[in-house]
Parts: structure tokens; sequence; C-alpha cells
């Protein structure tokens, strides 16, 4: 190659260079030094403060209460006003609450962005390398809801796991009737409805006569009595009675644990404050569905958060209470509803490297909240559903897959759940007609913007 060659190179490879903003390159300042690193343990916590200034010092603690005094006490003497800690299993949840009731402002911080430690790794570098970054102000602590809404996720939890308990009982006594041949699981909907109690009850007590059972139906079953005599002939077999029975009793007693965190979510639910008037909440109508509560939940939802969120397409009332119980009923801890998302986890993660998108699926997020908005756009799925997000989530599904066509609709509830609750305005549906128009739109405009880029005129056709 020629110099002149060479030259020539040089000037064409210069030319493709972009010009960039510039920066002064800043040293990492301490911003505060009165704060703490605690690396958390199963059996004790290492906890690094500055007892002298431009000094880091690194004491070991108990697990137990008295342990905890001491480290308090042993802050204050420092002077540490926050204190950050690695989310560690559930180590962190008692001494994040101990120290906020002593009142440091605590910090929970995502152990992924913590990982990176310099030389060997070890319990007293991790909390000196929390302690450092926090006072750079390199770290934010995660989302903690208040401590009534910490109470309402309890009791729901709670109570889906008896749910879910009572549920395998269920099954379990129509698997002991099955053995037995008493098949009112194909004349009843429910055999722990009114008609399937009254009939197991009576079984166990020792009534055989297929007669005197099928009386026992409720006036408002759709079976005859002849059909359900005719399920109730079977082999009464003394080890499945055994099994019914004892199945009945652990969900009868389930029953009532159910109904005391029912008590329980209803005291939590009137401690928030109202947002709504009675009067105004009582002009919406309760939806005719089975209510899973003795109190009308979806009334006293719409009195603390000022909208009916069961509006929204695919979000039931139980929904709703489930999302709330995870988000909160203040949306403010987010700027708007892309921040919202992206806490949820449904926004994409995008990964950018010499100008191309590595990857851009959305990040690892073990969220409750986004479970429901998932499930609650998985029922918007199916073609019959005339809603304009379950008509997105379709047109996705073709695009980029059925989970990432999910994700992405559910990215699309969470947005209208937040605006809506921010708000203080029930979603209003603009159907399927108008959102296949938007999209015909949207796609002529970007037709037009590339014919116009090659060079084409467009001119509208004459009527």
């Amino acid at each position: 190659m020629t110099g002149k060659q060479n030259k020539d190179k040089k000037v064409a490879i210069k030319s493709k260079a972009k010009s960039c903003k510039t920066k002064p390159i800043t040293s990492l300042q301490t911003i505060r030094d009165d704060v703490a690193g605690i690396d958390l343990g199963s059996e004790s916590h290492f906890v690094a403060a500055s007892e002298k200034p431009g000094e880091v010092t690194t004491r070991e603690f108990g697990i137990y209460t008295p342990d905890l005094e001491e480290l308090a006490n042993w802050l204050k003497q420092c002077g540490v006003k926050a204190v950050a800690m690695e989310s560690t299993g559930v180590y962190w949840m008692h001494i994040y609450d101990f120290l906020d009731q002593k009142g440091f402002k605590v910090d929970l911080i995502d152990a992924h962005k913590t990982k990176n430690v310099n030389g060997k790794k070890t319990d007293v570098k991790d909390a000196e390398w929390i302690r450092q970054l926090y006072s750079y102000g390199l770290l934010e602590g995660s989302f903690i809801p208040e401590t009534a809404t910490l109470e309402l996720r309890t009791y729901l939890r709670v109570r889906e796991q008896i749910v879910q308990e009572a549920a395998r009982c269920i099954q379990r006594m129509q698997k002991a009737l099955i053995r037995m041949n008493i098949r009112i699981d194909k004349t009843l909907s429910d055999i722990c409805g009114e008609t399937g109690l009254r009939i197991i009850n009576a079984i166990l007590e020792g009534e055989r006569d297929p007669k005197k059972l099928a009386k026992l139906r409720d006036g408002r079953c759709k079976k005859s009595v002849e059909e359900i005599e005719a399920s109730l002939m079977g082999n009464y077999l003394p080890d499945q009675l055994f099994l019914l029975k004892m199945q009945m009793d652990l969900y009868k007693y389930l029953k009532e644990d159910i109904s005391k965190c029912d008590v329980r979510i209803f005291e939590t639910l009137s401690s928030f404050e109202d947002k709504m008037t009675e009067t105004e909440s009582h002009q919406k109508k309760s939806s005719g569905a089975k209510q899973d509560f003795p109190f009308d939940l979806q009334l006293m939802l719409i009195q603390k958060t000022g909208v009916d969120l069961t509006e929204l397409p695919g979000v039931g009332v139980l929904s709703a209470l489930k999302i709330l119980s995870e988000t909160g009923f203040d949306m403010s801890k987010w700027k708007t509803a892309k921040h919202f998302a992206s806490w949820l986890g449904l926004s994409p993660n995008n990964k950018k490297s010499g100008g191309k998108t590595l990857r851009s699926s959305t990040k690892k997020c073990k969220n409750r909240a986004s479970i429901v908005f998932r499930m609650s756009v998985n029922s918007l799925y199916r073609e019959v559903n005339n809603t304009a997000i379950g008509c997105f989530t379709r047109r996705k599904k073709i695009q980029i897959g059925k989970s990432q066509g999910i994700t992405a609709g559910a990215h699309k509830l969470a947005k209208a759940f937040y605006n809506s609750l921010v708000n203080k305005k029930t979603f209003v549906e603009p159907g399927v007609d108008a959102y296949t128009s938007q999209q015909e739109k949207n796609y002529l405009k970007r037709a037009r913007r590339k014919l116009q880029k090659m060079g084409f005129e467009i001119q509208p056709k004459a009527a």
C-alpha cells in the first residue's frame, strides 16, 4: 500500500468519527461520612462504621436482641444516621425493623449491586465495601411499603396458603368418594357447596340410604333428585370413610382460619385513609361474581383508593387487593408509569454494545404483583375477548411469542393500573375497533415516512 493510499484511508477513518459531549473527569468523593454498612448472617452481623474521621472500624455483633441493642448504641456513639444492608434471606427483616424503630434511616440494598468486592471476599470486607459504596452515594434503597401495607401483605399471603391447602383437602375427599364409587362430583359443581357438605356430613354420621341422602339436595341445585340418588349408590369402605372424615375435619378447621384472616384483612383495610366518601362509592355497582370475603371488598377498595380498579380488563377485586398489598396505596414512590413497570420487571432490559442491541429481555425479578398482572392478561388472551389490551397481547404473541406477548400485555396493563390509581380516574375500555383503527394509522404513518426517505411523494387517492 502506497503512502497516498494509507493517507486516504486515515482520512476516511477519521471522517467516520462522531463528536461526543465531553465531561470533566471527577474522582469519587465521599458524600456523607455518617453512614454504616452491615453484612448480615445467620449467626452474626458485621458492621462497618467510622469511629474517627478518616478511619473505618468493623465490629462483629450477635443476633439476639441484647446484641442488637449493643449494635444500636455503638452506631449512635459513632454518629451514624443512615445504615445500608443487603437483602439476605429473611435475616434482614428483624434488624431492619429494630434499627428503624431506633431512629436510623435504613436502606435495603440489592445484593447484585454490591457483589464486586476487590481481593479476597470476607464478611469484614463485605461490610466495609457496602459502607464505602453507600458513602459515595452509589447505592439506592429498595422499595419497602409502610407498616400497614406489610401487615395486609402478610395476611393475604397466609390466607392464600390456607386456601391452597383447603383445595388439597377437597381433592382428597373427592378421591375417597370416587374410590367408593360415590360420584357426586358428576352431579354437583362443588362437593363442598351447600348440597355437598350436607351429604358428606350425613354419610359420616352413618346414613347410607341414597334416597334420604338425595333429599338433602338444595333447591338451587340443577340436577334432579333421581340423578343425585343414582350417584350415591356406592361401596362404603371403612378405610376411605376414615380418610374422608379426617379431611373433612381438616377442611372445617382451615375454613375457620380463613375467616380469622378475613377479619384481620378487614381491620387492616379499615386503617387506611378514605379517598372517596361513602355516598360517592355507593353509586358504584358491585359485580355479581361470587364474593370470597364476608364483607364487600370491592366497595371498600373504592373507598380507600378513590377509583374502581376492577374496571381494568382482567383485574378482579381479589387481584386488585393482591397488587395493592405488594405496592401499597401510594404511587408517589414511582415518578411515572414507566418507572412503575420497570420496578415490576415488565420493561425491556436493553443491553447495547457497538451500536447494536445484544439482548432486550426483561430482567429477572421475583415480583408477586407482576405475576398477578401476567395472570390477568392471560385471561384476555382468547379471541372472544374484545378489549384493546387483549387484542394487543394477541398481536404481540404473533410477533415475539406467547410468553413475551403476555409480558408486553402485562406492561401495558400495569401502566393503566398506575395511571388509574394516580389520576383517580376509572379506566375506560376503548375496544378492539378503536385499537385496530389506531394501529392502521400508525402503520400508514411509518410507511409514508419510509417512502419519503426513498424519494417518493405520497398523494392521497382522489375520491
